[in-house]
């Protein structure tokens, strides 16, 4: 199943280097007031974060401001209601990855669906690493973590930032992987499991590195490891699970932008060619490397198939009865 998700989702340089070709001419007078840009998730997380950087780089292109609005709950299934129902008018856009859209839906019932939106196209990708405080001693690297949890069923506490997530997704994997079970807790962001896991209330967390790189850096967390195909260069020397010999994880995290369906086809490509310049701006480009990710380009089209793969995944999970709401 990763695998196949891999073949979908990696378009490589093309994606990377996208731009929306071949548009119509731009909506003429759009936008002539500031855009709200809907962060599902509570502030300090990898998704509020990517929020923010590329907000400052949109309104640049646009001309006019982007006031990103922190809608936190239900695994992201606040903020995506508030644009769905929005008027599709291109001044309300989500920002957020492919599993609030697809992966929640399929979970718990939402007044929204996949066809509630309209993909604009990516604007970053970042690995994700297994998280845990730099001063624990019952499981010093991810081999130790391993041995720990398959001591007991339910005895080490494992953070995520939402039901739906890919983190949520990873952590499923994980268990799947270890043949055993944690006693999972669900959190509305990164932001607020970041914090419980710094003052010891959790024993792990599933994040993105965008989000936890300061915290490593800084010596309060330690990665165990990559949940993803490949090292991370953020993290020199961190092996991924499948180095270590205990299967693949692919917790990949991908996140674009998407408007409410019905914004006009005019309004919706002007909106897809500035968000394509946003992402190659140098002060994007530069800020998300420094975060511990990297600012990804692409198509509508292209975010379409990111969303059509993480559907048939979730579909999958569901089936199988992995994949529950909290």
């Amino acid at each position: 199943m990763n695998i196949h998700r891999r073949q979908i989702l990696n378009f490589g340089a093309a994606a990377a280097a996208g731009s929306v070709l071949g548009a119509p001419a731009w909506a003429q007078g759009f936008p002539s007031k500031p855009l709200t840009l809907v962060v599902p998730f509570a502030p300090g997380g990898n998704t509020d974060i990517v929020a923010r950087t590329v907000a400052v780089a949109l309104g640049k292109v646009l001309g006019q401001s982007v006031v990103v609005d922190n809608r936190a709950g239900a695994g992201g299934s606040i903020g995506a209601m508030q644009v769905a129902r929005a008027a599709p008018d291109g001044y309300t856009l989500l920002l957020c990855g492919a599993g609030v859209v697809v992966t929640v839906p399929e979970m718990v019932k939402t007044s929204y669906s996949r066809s509630s939106f309209a993909p604009l196209g990516l604007v970053n990708k970042s690995s994700m690493v297994l998280l845990a405080r730099k001063n624990e001693t019952r499981f010093r690297n991810f081999k130790e973590f391993a041995a720990y949890a398959r001591s007991g069923e339910g005895k080490l506490t494992a953070a995520h930032s939402g039901p739906g997530t890919p983190n949520h997704l990873a952590l499923l994997q994980l268990e799947n992987l270890l043949k055993t079970k944690f006693t999972i807790v669900s959190y509305k962001g990164s932001g607020p499991a970041l914090v419980d896991l710094i003052g010891g209330q959790v024993d792990v967390h599933f994040d993105q590195v965008t989000s936890s790189l300061q915290h490593i850096k800084g010596g309060s967390l330690q990665a165990l490891a990559v949940l993803g195909p490949a090292q991370d260069p953020s993290l020199p020397g961190v092996q991924t699970v499948a180095e270590l010999g205990f299967g693949e994880i692919d917790g990949t995290t991908y996140v674009g932008v998407l408007a409410p369906s019905g914004t006009p086809r005019d309004v919706h490509d002007k909106l897809a060619a500035a968000l394509a310049q946003a992402v190659k701006d140098p002060q994007t480009v530069n800020s998300a490397r420094e975060l511990g990710s990297v600012a990804l380009s692409s198509t509508p089209q292209e975010f379409a198939r990111i969303l059509d793969a993480e559907y048939a995944l979730a579909t999958q999970a569901t089936k199988d009865g992995r994949l529950k709401a909290d």
